[in-house]
């Protein structure tokens, strides 16, 4: 139990999805109030267990302007941002969900003068310059900075645990498909007239398991003016990360090298599916390796013993 946040309003936007699930089932432990602000509601609240009637509430909003969320965040000691989306579709763009939210959010909360806002992003977006979903989230911490500079940001690695994208998207991948795609490999250069390929290339991850990043944020949502990058234990590509998917479940898939220019156009073709599996932004987001020594560092200040991927993935798949 948390005692620093008994007794508080927590107000979450995005309380609804992975991260957000486990957040809000984390907060249940605590003697605190949670309002789960979401835009659908075909959630079951039962999904929460809180510790009494009443502790979870999940309230729908129409619309993210001024007007809907100074009334959901009246009296909030707390606020946290989940919302965020790794494809664009005719509903939603990276720039209203990354940026244009964020900034209406920093708004309402330094008008009703709320003390804590912490703002989840993402690890090394400052380093893609080719990704539009690095850009506007970049965006969006721009403007929740210049609108609330005492805001706390945390930009994570990739995320895995129970309900995750990530692992369980390969693991249903490898219930069909005899092969598994090694994105970014081979990496292809070109010296004089012949391209030189480098087939031990390799796209890297950091990835941080879900419940030691909802502990961070808890640990670090009374704090002011702090941005931190967010790392996991263990530095793993993609060979690797399948290996401890595959070794879980005892089964063995042929890794299949796909550079980056393939992966783009397969991506194109998936992008076609109301859920694309790939994107071509998301291939380009990969040319920029998702690990932070210092995000690491961050995570050990706050969190002891964290666990790496082979340790909880057999939890969980």
């Amino acid at each position: 139990m948390n005692f620093k946040i008994s007794g508080k309003k927590i107000v979450i936007f995005g309380g609804t999805g992975f991260i957000g699930s486990h957040l809000v089932n984390n907060l249940c432990k605590n003697a605190c109030q949670v309002d789960i602000i979401t835009r659908g509601n075909k959630k079951k609240l039962d999904f929460f267990i809180g510790n009494e009637p009443g502790q979870v509430r999940l309230l729908k909003i129409e619309k993210f302007n001024s007007e809907n969320i100074d009334k959901f965040i009246v009296g909030a000691d707390i606020v946290f941002n989940l919302i965020g989306i790794l494809y664009q579709n005719k509903k939603n763009s990276f720039e209203d969900i990354h940026f244009r939210i964020p900034r209406e959010l920093a708004a309402s909360i330094k008008k009703n003068k709320i003390r804590n806002f912490v703002h989840l992003s993402a690890l090394n977006i400052d380093k893609s310059k080719d990704s539009d979903y690095a850009k506007s989230k970049m965006k969006g911490e721009n403007a929740i900075k210049d609108l609330f500079p005492n805001s706390v940001i945390v930009r994570p690695s990739v995320v895995f645990g129970k309900r995750d994208g990530f692992t369980n998207l390969f693991l249903k991948m490898s219930n069909f498909s005899p092969f598994l795609p090694l994105i970014g490999t081979p990496e292809i250069s070109k010296k004089g007239v012949l391209p030189l390929l480098d087939f031990q290339k390799r796209v890297q991850f950091q990835p941080i398991y879900v419940g030691d990043l909802v502990s961070f944020l808890l640990k670090v949502c009374l704090l002011k003016k702090h941005t931190f990058e967010l790392a996991g234990p263990t530095v793993q590509s993609f060979d690797q990360i399948f290996d401890t998917i595959l070794n879980a479940k005892k089964r063995k898939r042929i890794y299949l090298p796909l550079p980056f220019f393939l992966a783009k156009l397969m991506a194109f073709f998936f992008e076609l599916l109301p859920y694309p599996p790939l994107t071509r932004d998301q291939v380009r987001l990969l040319n920029v390796d998702s690990v932070s020594n210092k995000g690491f560092s961050n995570l050990k200040k706050f969190i002891k013993n964290p666990s790496s991927m082979k340790s909880i993935v057999e939890t969980y798949i």
